[in-house]
């Protein structure tokens, strides 16, 4: 009797990711869906130590707090950010379409993440250990102007943020990261040499990953772990569909643990 092929990634539904708010985050204005993080079971992959898809209200945001270590990237996908890095004098600025790199370091940053805009700011943030770890603190951000553009694929445009054709390089071992929109029928390939892991978070619209036949909607994430042989996703846009992908090397592996305790609500 034959058995079931275990599928090379985990799709996480809406409901399967966790909401964090004002409990956790200490002050009101800031929220975050987590798809890999602390308080979800998915705790890292491959380099991604967090992943959040979070929102910051118009003329509030998160106050001065330390970081350390490791690099993070802002991508706006709506509004505005300003960070300011009170331990390194360092300040900057993100409008909708750009990615803002905050680079840790050995000496880290106190940094506050603010919207001094007057709508809702949504960005997709993911952090990711560095190895070796930089000596300097750093801001940079690639303008979304300055990202190239191109057809990936019939019926796909994608805008690169991370690899070989974007001027932006990362400390970690990032090795893609775009975002695309898909016309109906498209396909968009998440294509994972040896050792590379990678994920696709549902922006709008719909996909089915193909052989699977599974439907991911807005707000799903499929997250490839790291393996050993390469692996090929690919997935079929079933209405006009935005997707963010990220392509990344073995780093911790994959780990799943118990989630952190939350503060009471």
């Amino acid at each position: 009797m034959a058995t079931a092929t275990k599928p090379p990634y985990v799709i996480l539904r809406p409901e399967d990711h966790v909401r964090l708010g004002e409990s956790d985050f200490g002050m009101p204005g800031l929220t975050a869906i987590e798809a890999i993080g602390p308080f979800v079971t998915i705790q890292a992959s491959g380099p991604l130590i967090t992943v959040h898809d979070s929102v910051i209200d118009a003329g509030l945001g998160i106050g001065h707090h330390p970081h350390r270590y490791n690099e993070r990237l802002f991508y706006i996908e709506q509004g505005e950010l300003d960070h300011d890095d009170a331990l390194n004098h360092i300040t900057g600025h993100m409008d909708t379409g750009d990615v803002g790199q905050f680079t840790e370091g050995l000496r880290g940053m106190i940094h506050s993440e603010w919207n001094h805009g007057d709508i809702d700011t949504r960005a997709y943030i993911l952090v990711y250990s560095t190895d070796p770890v930089p000596a300097a603190t750093a801001f940079n951000a690639l303008r979304d102007a300055d990202a190239p553009r191109y057809q990936e694929a019939p019926g796909v445009r994608t805008k690169e943020l991370v690899g070989s054709r974007s001027p932006l390089r990362v400390n970690g071992d990032i090795r893609l990261f775009t975002d695309a929109h898909l016309e109906p029928g498209a396909q968009l390939t998440l294509g994972l040499a040896s050792g590379e892991g990678g994920l696709a978070s549902v922006r709008e619209g719909e996909v089915r990953v193909e052989d699977g036949g599974e439907g991911l909607v807005a707000g799903a994430t499929l997250v490839a772990p790291p393996a050993d042989k390469p692996r090929i996703v690919r997935l079929r846009a079933e209405q006009p569909t935005r997707l963010i992908r990220v392509i990344h090397g073995p780093g911790h592996g994959f780990i799943r643990d118990t989630p952190m305790a939350r503060r009471a609500t």
